[in-house]
């Protein structure tokens, strides 16, 4: 579904839906190779009777572990994962109440949404040693899972991550890009909880819902489709809001002083732009260096969680590396894989 833009604090940019607020607009031709993230081959049943979905594409170790930001779910990767599936096995999972997978009633924490995925994987017989990569607020997912599975994660990309405790830091130093985000989210969320009581109703005949369920012009017609029939119930709209809400309460939950791993192989890519934000936002525009330099700081202090880790700047992008120049995710990715082999034979 196209997401109600909203200011994603500490992203650096207006988040938009999965096709992105500022990102390049997508092709009018539809994309028939997202036919992939419409099939239901690897949706995993948990023991509650949800289901989390994966895409898993390639064979061979470590698997490729996908994490989308806050908003966004597996498609997001469409221009990478067939790419390292040509390294390496890869999964792209869909959060709960995203994609393919089902909504939930728990609030949308990042211990949940890893819950999930650690029965997904088990459920699935989706085996480790893993490679974790995470976008933006998927560095969350990421570092709570390798923090859980040490001896399982051989490898790490984080790609534009936020990170611990970002809330509570930007509130703190960055006050006008704060009032503003939570200004703008707030009529998001506002909206969404509108589209949840729209389709709550039996009659989908409204033009005012077409707002709700409308995706990127490369979807291909499954993929649309499938997507479609899943969004006509509330509950997703409400897990979807949960996870929102629950960022500030995420990041908090990430810290961790004694984060550690040791010579792991792990790549912090950091977009070269910020924000560009509207004209009126005046007092939000005059933090951007500021916002700037707390980004760069704390992608280097991710990257020194392991003693080779390295922090680069991806000329020419924004938040969304993937998809301004997936080629560069490609690459960093299959680097991990290649060291994560040398280090262990096994494959």
């Amino acid at each position: 579904m196209k997401r109600l833009s909203h200011i994603l604090m500490g992203a650096l940019l207006l988040l938009g839906s999965s096709a992105g607020a500022q990102v390049p607009a997508p092709k009018p031709a539809t994309n028939p190779a997202l036919d992939a993230y419409a099939s239901a081959a690897y949706s995993i049943r948990l023991t509650d009777g949800r289901t989390i979905h994966l895409t898993c594409m390639g064979t061979g170790n470590p698997t490729v572990i996908l994490t989308a930001g806050l908003g966004d779910w597996g498609v997001s990767w469409g221009l990478v994962q067939p790419d390292i599936a040509k390294h390496s096995r890869v999964c792209a999972w869909d959060r709960a109440g995203f994609g393919l997978s089902s909504p939930s009633n728990a609030p949308q924490t990042v211990d949940a949404t890893v819950a999930d995925l650690e029965a997904a994987l088990r459920r699935g017989r989706i085996t480790g040693p893993y490679v974790l990569v995470g976008h933006s607020m998927g560095a969350f997912e990421s570092l709570r899972f390798a923090d859980r599975h040490r001896g399982q994660v051989v490898g790490m990309v984080l790609v534009d991550p936020s990170f611990p405790d970002q809330g509570a830091r930007f509130a703190r130093e960055l006050p006008g890009f704060t009032s503003a985000g939570a200004e703008y989210e707030a009529g998001g969320l506002r909206a969404m909880r509108h589209c949840a009581d729209l389709v709550a109703k039996p009659d989908h005949s409204s033009t005012e819902i077409g707002r709700c369920v409308k995706y990127p012009a490369d979807f291909s017609p499954l993929l649309r489709a499938t997507i479609t029939a899943l969004s006509y119930d509330p509950r997703r709209f409400a897990t979807q809001v949960s996870l929102s809400e629950s960022f500030d309460r995420s990041s908090a939950m990430m810290v961790d002083p004694h984060r550690r791993y040791g010579a792991m192989p792990l790549r912090v890519l950091t977009a070269s732009d910020g924000p560009d934000l509207p004209p009126d936002l005046v007092a939000a525009r005059a933090e951007l260096p500021r916002m700037a330099a707390i980004w760069g700081a704390e992608h280097d202090r991710l990257a020194a969680l392991s003693t080779i880790g390295t922090n680069r700047i991806v000329d020419g992008t924004s938040h969304y590396i993937h998809r301004i120049k997936p080629e560069r995710v490609v690459a960093e990715v299959d680097a991990v894989i290649d060291a994560a082999r040398a280090k262990s034979p096994r494959k």
